[in-house]
């Protein structure tokens, strides 16, 4: 068993509760650590036998892209949902970062986090 780590994916997706959240997409940091059997790929160097995370930015860019919702938590669970059925992971550990907010609510960080 290995680990992938993620730190700091930056997408962009309309998510929020006010009304001008809404209209305008944002910016968002999200962060993986992927869980998954290095065995195949390390015995093969072939990384069709793996987890491409260049394959899993682009999940999740997209997913971003599409997405319209107004809660961090649910923007974090769809996204965990999909990340485990389109890849071979074991075990997901996702973080999502708004940083839009913090200085006016007086925060360093606003962070919503999942496990699968």
């Amino acid at each position: 068993m290995g680990k992938i780590t993620l730190d700091g994916i930056e997408v962009v997706a309309k998510i929020g509760l006010l009304e001008e959240e809404q209209k305008a997409p944002q910016d968002l940091l999200v962060s993986l650590s992927l869980e998954c059997d290095f065995e195949p790929v390390s015995i093969s160097d072939d990384l069709s036998e793996g987890v491409d995370y260049r394959e899993v930015i682009g999940q999740v860019k997209t997913f971003a892209l599409e997405y319209e919702g107004k809660t961090l938590e649910r923007f974090a669970e769809q996204l965990a949902d999909q990340l485990m059925e389109g890849f071979s992971i074991q075990r997901l550990h996702l973080m999502v970062d708004k940083p839009r907010y913090t200085r006016r609510l007086g925060l360093r960080e606003i962070r919503v986090e999942v496990e699968r």
